[in-house]
């Protein structure tokens, strides 16, 4: 269906704009007249424009964290709840953000509540924010909420960018290591068997075999990307169903190296956010349905909604963690000694900082490991093609005149 964009006035005599999908340019028009709009501008927009626009309006993680530790100062300084809103648009810079701010300052000027007026954005707000936004509110802890909720956005940016920062230069390296092997197969040795063939002179066995690949490589590159692109589409579309992405999960789960470290990603994020929740006064049960929707493997998110069903019968959580058999030693422990001395958020949050820690070590020692690797394998492979070349050069000594 077509989309178009509009501009209006609304009874109070306020320009608003927006998008809407319509079979026609008068529909749009007449839905507007009926909301008491008054139309100055109706038009289609293209699939293009509509793709900037929204690569235009996109809000990241470094613009949530923003404006949650900045209303949570005003609010914690005594400045009320619209008045902090309207502070915070005029002081922030980016044009996006500030839409967002007046966006939601006007949903609560029309009664709303903060949480609500968060709903409405809701590829931005998950419902872990607004959840723990409502608890905020009816506990009237609003302040309180949002420092946690900063404090936690905060951990995960600093995991997010520690990971991408440690891998771009192992991946410039498999890149430019990449690249010169292509050239060397695709461009230096062709012209080099080209000599031999002129000479009619016989190769070695392993210079033969790289021209071999060679020409496989030019004549049939496509058919090869051809290939790689069906099974990447066919893996993707078999994980996308949900008995793909449970077997997917547990393969990840069954893996030597990678399945403890996926089980630390997955239990801390679990530990932080409950613990988070707890300390916010949110109750268990709704703590652990609301922190289960931050795992993404399956098997561990089952056990999760196994860890709800025997809490609602009454059931201790370290014991059901135990059961599961999901959940680390150390954690069923941590988590036993919190139930027993009523410490169970600061337990879960001390779990969730110690696995971030072995996270950040794993996978730095993950990425210093891979550097070497990295150059070992482009060497063997460039070393292999220049020795296979030396080779065919010593053997011209061979020829009989």
């Amino acid at each position: 269906m077509p989309e178009f964009a509009f501009e209006a006035i609304d009874p109070k005599g306020k320009r608003v704009s927006g998008t809407q999908e319509a079979i026609s340019q008068e529909e749009v028009v007449s839905g507007l007249i009926s909301k008491g709009l008054q139309p100055i501008e109706v038009k289609r927009r293209h699939s293009f424009q509509a793709l900037l626009e929204i690569r235009k309006k996109k809000i990241s993680l470094d613009d949530v964290l923003y404006f949650t530790g900045e209303l949570a100062d005003l609010l914690e300084a005594g400045v009320p709840l619209e008045r902090g809103l309207l502070i915070l648009s005029e002081a922030t810079e980016k044009e996006e953000v500030r839409s967002l701010v007046q966006e939601i300052k006007e949903a609560i000027h029309a009664g709303k509540t903060l949480s609500e007026a968060l709903s409405q954005h809701k590829d931005i707000f998950d419902s872990l924010y607004v959840n723990m936004v409502k608890v905020g509110e009816l506990g009237g802890v609003l302040p309180q909420v949002l420092k946690r909720l900063g404090d936690f956005l905060e951990r995960s940016r600093q995991i997010r960018k520690f990971i991408i920062s440690s891998s771009i230069y192992p991946s410039i390296l498999a890149f430019v290591g990449l690249i010169s092997v292509l050239i060397l197969v695709t461009f230096v040795v062709p012209k080099f068997g080209q000599i031999f063939q002129d000479i009619n002179q016989p190769m070695p066995a392993m210079t033969s075999f790289v021209l071999g690949a060679s020409r496989f490589l030019k004549a049939w590159w496509w058919l090869m990307l051809l290939v790689f692109a069906f099974l990447t589409v066919s893996f993707r579309i078999y994980i996308s169903k949900p008995e793909g992405r449970r077997w997917w999960d547990s393969v990840k789960l069954d893996m030597p190296v990678v399945g403890p470290f996926v089980k630390r990603i997955e239990i801390g994020r679990f530990a932080r956010t409950l613990g988070t929740l707890l300390e916010s006064g949110v109750p268990i049960l709704k703590g652990i349905s609301l922190s289960g929707e931050v795992v993404s493997n399956t098997i561990i998110r089952e056990a999760v909604r196994g860890l709800y069903a025997g809490i609602r019968q009454g059931r201790s959580l370290s014991l059901l963690m135990k059961k599961s058999k999901v959940f680390p030693p150390l954690v069923i422990h941590l988590v036993s000694v919190g139930e027993e001395t009523g410490r169970l958020s600061k337990m879960l949050l001390k779990v969730a900082d110690d696995f971030d820690e072995q996270v950040q070590s794993d996978t730095k020692l993950f990425l210093s490991m891979l550097e070497p690797i990295t150059i070992v394998v482009m060497g063997v492979l460039i070393g292999a093609i220049i020795f296979s070349m030396l080779m065919a050069i010593f053997s011209i000594n061979d020829v009989t005149f």
